[in-house]
């Protein structure tokens, strides 16, 4: 089956969880690429250098694309970085990073203490999201005589397809994005209804 969609956050939001002392402020923040993910962990390190951790976890990507990361930042392995991508991927989420600032108050919590309060935190901030489905697109390349304009536009619509360029020259050549499970049907249709002169490529 044609992966065709995935669950993210539709913005940033951010929740604080006081367990004996401790502050556990979590930020969870959708991104797109590994790097955006690694830059943002890296801002926060910087602005808030003077807290006790910075913990985190992230997932981007669909699949078997999937990249999956979390760092426990010098709390004992396994009781930061773990039960925060635990609370990411029991609601399924992707394209997104969840980072817990931890502000020590004074009382050790034990490991068990940890995972729920790192855990627990990232779950506060999570329930606090919209969660969204995005659709995943394949880019196509359409090339077509003006002729033919009125059926490629009606097909964009029908298919909600995106245009991302047109160039207008002896013929139009345009760039779109097509959801990845209607992309096949859509290329038929354009092929059938315009007897094969309207030209496709996937782009790759």
């Amino acid at each position: 089956m044609i992966q065709d969609s995935y669950k993210t956050i539709r913005k940033s939001v951010e929740a604080e969880l006081k367990e004996k002392g401790s502050r556990f402020v979590c930020r969870a923040t959708p991104v797109s690429t590994r790097d955006e993910a690694e830059k943002l962990i890296g801002d926060i390190n910087q602005k808030f250098y003077d807290a006790t951790h910075n913990c985190y976890a992230y997932n981007v990507g669909c699949g078997k694309d999937t990249i999956s990361r979390f760092n426990d930042d010098g709390e004992p392995a396994g009781t930061a970085g773990k039960p925060i991508l635990q609370a990411i991927t029991s609601r399924h989420l992707t394209d997104i990073v969840v980072i817990v600032t931890r502000y020590f108050g004074g009382t050790k919590l034990g490991t068990g203490g940890l995972v729920r309060a790192y855990g627990g935190s990232a779950t506060l901030a999570l329930d606090k999201a919209d969660i969204i489905i995005e659709f995943l697109k394949t880019d196509v390349n359409i090339l077509y005589d003006y002729q033919y304009s009125n059926l490629v536009r009606n097909l964009i619509n029908k298919y909600k397809g995106d245009i991302e360029s047109t160039d207008y020259g002896e013929n139009v050549s345009q760039n779109i994005r097509i959801r990845n499970s209607k992309t096949t049907e859509f290329i038929n249709q354009l092929t059938d209804l315009s007897s094969g002169h309207v030209k496709v490529n996937l782009n790759t």
